[in-house]
């Protein structure tokens, strides 16, 4: 440690003089101790800590402006918490910049260190996860306010016209069971019940399985899981609807066969809904078009035709036509 300094102005710059080894540095209107840079330099971290802890905050905030930029931040690190806050305020704002900057740096680090294995990978999984529409232009509709709506139909007129085709096929399945209509014609109240209730369900698991493609990786080959997941979901949705849908058929026309036929219609719906609006996205992901445009739509549009076909047929069954 130096034994004694002498500083002297010369030309509005700083002279420091060393008298035991006529050391003499010149940096600009700044000085700084051969002892502490030489300390740092070779990483004796513990005695700079013990050099600075014996000096007053100006003569610590000279020597850290005169430090090389890449051992200012690390140098302020090791000052005392008492005399931090007096040497910040003797900086420069660029330097206190800095060392806002390097602080908040070292707060990200350390929250990342105190993280368990498994929320490191969730961290990592969520920040390089590829974004799908990002990544292939033909599926973004991520893009739909700035698009025009010519390029908005054209995207969509296709597929319309594919579920304006296979709606009509529900038509013609009602069609052919126009007996059993006629013979019990109160089956007839309950058909847009089914179909919405069924719609519906369909158009849930195929929106969240969507999601889970576009934001998940390891969603997208899980195929299997998927599908068992939303089949026991289908089943303990249609269960629960299929109940309050006898209920309802109950009070509305106060015959248990055409609210059991009902109930259990509702119910396999259900389950045919979760597994197309959860099957779709993949096929579709498969195929190489847009998940999001099409599961939807189409998982409805085959819940109506099968379900139908389910409805009616449960109806002779149950009622023997």
């Amino acid at each position: 440690m130096l034994q004694s300094r002498v500083e002297a102005q010369s030309g509005g710059n700083t002279l420091l003089h060393d008298q035991d080894s006529s050391t003499q540095i010149e940096i600009g209107a700044l000085s700084i101790s051969p002892p502490l840079l030489a300390l740092l330099e070779e990483d004796k971290i513990h005695q700079a800590t013990d050099l600075l802890a014996n000096q007053e905050p100006p003569e610590i905030a000279r020597q850290i402006a005169a430090l090389p930029s890449q051992l200012q931040s690390q140098t302020f690190y090791l000052i005392p918490r008492s005399q931090a806050i007096a040497v910040y305020q003797l900086l420069d704002s660029s330097l206190q910049q800095q060392l806002q900057e390097f602080f908040q740096n070292q707060s990200e680090t350390n929250i990342v260190n105190n993280l368990s294995l498994e929320e490191r990978k969730q961290l990592f999984q969520f920040l390089y996860t590829p974004n799908i529409d990002a990544e292939d232009p033909e599926n973004q509709e991520s893009n739909y306010f700035p698009s025009n709506p010519f390029a908005v139909t054209r995207r969509r007129i296709g597929w319309l016209f594919v579920l304006l085709i296979t709606n009509t096929i529900t038509a013609a399945v009602i069609e052919s069971q126009e007996d059993v209509l006629q013979k019990v014609v109160v089956l007839a109240i309950f058909i847009p019940l089914l179909l919405a209730s069924g719609g519906n369900v369909s158009i849930q698991a195929a929106t969240v399985v969507v999601r889970g493609l576009h934001s998940d990786v390891s969603t997208q080959k899980r195929l299997l899981p998927v599908l068992g997941r939303e089949a026991i979901a289908g089943i303990l949705l249609g269960a629960m609807l299929g109940i309050i849908v006898i209920g309802e058929a109950l009070l509305l026309q106060n015959d248990s066969t055409i609210a059991l036929i009902v109930g259990f219609s509702l119910f396999t719906i259900s389950i045919i809904g979760t597994i197309s609006g959860a099957i779709l996205p993949f096929l579709f992901q498969f195929l190489g078009f847009d998940p999001a445009l099409m599961s939807a739509p189409l998982s409805a549009t085959i819940v109506d035709v099968l379900g139908i076909l389910i409805y009616l047929y449960t109806a002779r069954i149950f009622l023997h036509i």
